[in-house]
């Protein structure tokens, strides 16, 4: 099992792209540690790390008294070509992963926005566009409203996008896409949140999504001649993407195979050396992630014996809701679960309007047989899943397959939300819907309807959560869904 990137080599990664695009030229002096860990939203000991990598390859000379020092020197050519190289390497992602920005952030970040508290919009002045202080103001703006979702998943996502994909953009001379951001959408998205005129601001925050893409665009026609020399680099996104965590991405492979099936109720699974060369992790690795198993209800370890799958019968009474581990990974879950329903209905339309007859005759099959088998909870999580097969985009494809794994933390849950007669009539009546939606594709009505049913399983899940004494989930409340 593999991580993707931590996140000091992501900074690291910024840091030394903006040397090589001359952003930071030879003997310009870096932010300070403690300001930089400010700037990327990381900890000092995370910028620490990535400060050292670069001075470990040459790029920059740490002193207690001056500072950390640039010592590339880069020529105009060479920053001209290291600029060619970075983009032709990563062209089809990097236009992939912009046009998916309306459809994944741009409804969040309008909501976030609104649940900005009025207080500090009121509080806050326009200064001159061009001013570093304009500039910081614009930065502080943006990230409050996401931040005022209270998802720490979703900010994730956020930042890694930007610092894959925006950041590097940002710091080209010239880019169009900067001086919009800096002396357009910043004044007027402040000027509308402190009016409270939120149809200007929704406009105005999806033209802004769809206009880097535009700019995107234009700057590999007009700009990039270079063919890249090697395969391209991709976007990737995991959850769990610290080494010390791989235990989680473990527990949840198990947990997804235990759901499909794969190890049935009352077998056993694997021993712990055989699991460890299968996955090609550590023992201890592979212990703590049954350890988590058996906290969150799944499976019970008989020492000596082996680690048994539990049937559905007996998984609440054996999942320990006072366990840190299991309501963090819980949160992970009702996380995922906000994000989703804020993108699904802007995926929904453009996947519908962009899917083929035969794969929406598939998805039609689909749910007729998920009905058929009356599986009628696993509504939402099917609809959601047809969407990460056949979105038009690879990055939203990629970023749904991890937040609908995350779903599976709620497992423990599984046998409290059985549904009662008036949530069978409503997945019924969903059923029907969604057939009827499709079959027309009315793809406003498919897409209104699939927002409408995940808002209300995330609703129902805090609930539960709330009940069990899980309080920190009330907090995702904060959003306004339809």
């Amino acid at each position: 099992m593999k991580c993707n990137m931590e996140r000091y080599q992501v900074v690291y990664s910024v840091l030394k792209t903006q040397i090589q695009f001359g952003f930071y030229k030879f003997g310009d002096v870096l932010p300070s540690i403690e300001n930089a860990a400010a700037d990327f939203f990381v900890s000092v000991d995370t910028t620490r790390i990535a400060y050292r990598q670069l001075q470990r390859e040459g790029f920059v000379t740490i002193s207690t008294n001056v500072g950390t020092t640039v010592i590339k020197d880069y020529g105009k050519q060479e920053i001209a070509q290291n600029i060619q190289r970075f983009y032709a390497q990563r062209k089809n992602i990097l236009i992939d992963l912009s046009e998916s920005l309306p459809l994944l952030l741009a409804n969040a970040q309008w909501i976030g926005f609104q649940n900005v508290p009025s207080e500090i919009y009121s509080n806050l002045r326009q200064p001159d566009p061009g001013s570093t202080v304009s500039q910081l103001i614009m930065s502080e703006h943006i990230v409050r409203a996401y931040i005022s979702l209270e998802n720490a998943l979703l900010f994730r996502i956020v930042w890694q996008i930007f610092m894959f994909c925006e950041i590097p953009f940002f710091n080209i001379p010239d880019n169009p896409w900067r001086t919009f951001i800096i002396k357009e959408f910043s004044p007027c998205s402040l000027d509308y949140c402190i009016k409270q005129d939120w149809d200007s601001l929704r406009e105005l925050v999806y033209t802004s999504q769809s206009r880097l893409s535009l700019v995107l665009c234009r700057f590999y026609d007009e700009k990039i001649t270079m063919s890249p020399q090697q395969q391209e680099s991709a976007f990737q996104w995991n959850f769990y993407n610290k080494a010390s965590q791989i235990c989680y991405s473990l527990a949840m492979d198990l947990l997804i195979s235990i759901n499909n099936g794969t190890y049935p109720p009352n077998t056993f699974l694997p021993s712990l050396n055989k699991m460890s060369r299968e996955k090609q992790v550590s023992v201890s690795t592979v212990r703590r992630a049954l350890s988590l198993l058996n906290s969150v209800g799944a499976t019970k370890s008989i020492k000596r014996i082996g680690t048994r799958v539990l049937p559905s019968q007996e998984i609440a009474k054996n999942c320990d809701f006072t366990n840190s581990g299991v309501r963090k990974r819980l949160l992970d879950m009702a996380e995922s679960l906000q994000f989703l329903t804020l993108s699904c209905r802007d995926i929904a339309e453009s996947t519908i309007q962009a899917i083929t007859d035969d794969d929406l005759q598939t998805c039609r099959k689909r749910l007729a047989a998920l009905k058929n088998q009356q599986r009628y909870q696993m509504i939402g999580f099917t609809a959601l899943d047809l969407l990460k097969c056949f979105a038009p985009y690879q990055a939203i494809r990629t970023l749904y397959k991890e937040l609908l794994q995350l779903l599976f933390w709620g497992y423990s849950l599984k046998d409290m939300c059985k549904a009662d007669e008036n949530r069978i009539a409503y997945y019924l009546s969903c059923f029907e819907e969604f057939d009827r939606f499709l079959s027309q594709k009315d793809v406003v009505r498919f897409s209104s309807k699939l927002e409408e049913l995940i808002s209300r399983e995330f609703r129902f899940t805090i609930k539960i959560m709330i009940s069990l004494g899980i309080h920190e989930a009330e907090k995702l409340l904060v959003v306004r869904f339809p």
